[in-house]
């Protein structure tokens, strides 16, 4: 999302908002709102739906492009796709997969920090290796020579 708002906080409050009674449309307008983006992918899906468009047309197509806008408005209706057009209860299916982003990404940074632990050895040990040898081998090979 634009700014503020990550995907998981955005579905969320989605399904807050639909658990509360809210119709998509508005659920989605007031996400725009908070993350900023009211002119954004969601901002033109919530005023399409608004205004009666079907569900497939009201949604901008998606560009190749990676923007964090796009990404979250994506997840977004990638989550909402099936409870809109079957018109199951969204909101556990939202908050679902809210769970599973977040999962995703707790899993992800626990990879990245076991990657950069495993990665700090090397010039750690270059650091260390050369004060160890002059501090703790060398005057030992030193007390030991005969005189």
């Amino acid at each position: 999302m634009a700014g503020s708002l990550d995907s998981p906080l955005a579905l969320e409050l989605v399904a807050a908002m639909l658990d509360a009674g809210s119709p998509v449309s508005r659920a989605l307008q007031v996400v725009a709102r908070v993350s900023r983006s009211e002119t954004g992918p969601l901002g033109r899906a919530a005023a399409a739906l608004e205004l009666g468009a079907p569900w497939d047309q009201a949604w901008p197509p998606e560009p190749v492009g990676g923007e964090s806008s796009v990404r979250g408005a994506a997840e977004i209706r990638s989550a909402l796709t099936f409870a809109a057009v079957t018109g199951a209860p969204s909101a556990e299916l939202i908050s679902a997969r809210a769970r599973l982003l977040r999962r995703k990404r707790h899993r992800d940074l626990e990879r990245r920090a076991a990657a950069l632990g495993v990665r700090l050895v090397v010039p750690l040990g270059a650091c260390s290796l050369p004060a160890f040898l002059c501090l703790g081998v060398i005057p030992v090979l030193i007390s030991m020579m005969p005189r």
